[in-house]
């Protein structure tokens, strides 16, 4: 056997042996991803309603500030621009009291359903359905905030007004949507007789 062949199959048995030893943990799957993922959504939740609280306090006082100018005849803005800044403000202030009032219209009560059973996935496919119907509902949640700030739109004197009420309307009904899409199916599928869309 030449040098270069022994040194060959000397290579071979030492990564044979050597990379076994060596080998690490495989890593994360798409599910642990995606149920990690879904332990931050409440902290996510809570962010979003904390920075919807600091924005009303800035619309507050921005409204105040504005009523003040346009007492003093040193704006050009009407007072419907502070009627609307100030229903924005309170819309954003009182988010969770605002959300539950338009789910129970929406809906007919405030609570927000949860996936709960299935009869095509497993427990692993249960918990993944729960995670990304609770991004949804965050999505819905951010969607519904943005359509309360929308409204402060409508009293800045632009001339796109029917727009930015359409938007704020869109806005604020498909986040209830969003918050609540687990009901929303079940409306959809008793009203047209189709089958479970998420059961």
């Amino acid at each position: 056997m030449s040098t270069s062949r022994l040194r060959y199959s000397l290579g071979a048995i030492v990564s044979l042996v050597a990379v076994p030893a060596m080998a690490q943990p495989a890593g994360p799957t798409a599910l642990t991803m995606l149920l990690t993922f879904g332990e931050s959504i409440p902290g996510l939740w809570n962010f979003v309603q904390a920075v919807s609280f600091v924005v009303a306090m800035f619309l507050f006082g921005y409204s105040m500030f504005k009523l003040k100018r346009i007492g003093e005849r040193k704006s050009d803005d009407g007072a419907m621009s502070v009627v609307m800044t100030l229903l924005a403000a309170t819309g954003m202030f009182y988010l969770s009291s605002s959300l539950d009032s338009f789910l129970v219209s929406t809906f007919g009560n405030s609570s927000i359903m949860t996936y709960t059973t299935s009869t095509i996935l497993d427990a692993d496919g249960i918990k993944a359905a729960r995670v990304v119907i609770g991004f949804v509902n965050l999505i819905g949640l951010i969607a519904f905030a943005r359509g309360w700030y929308a409204l402060k739109l409508l009293g800045s004197g632009g001339g796109h007004k029917e727009d930015t009420a359409k938007r704020a309307i869109v806005l604020l009904v498909g986040g209830t949507f969003c918050l609540n899409i687990v009901a929303l199916s079940e409306i959809l599928q008793k009203s047209l007789g189709i089958s479970n869309i998420i059961h």
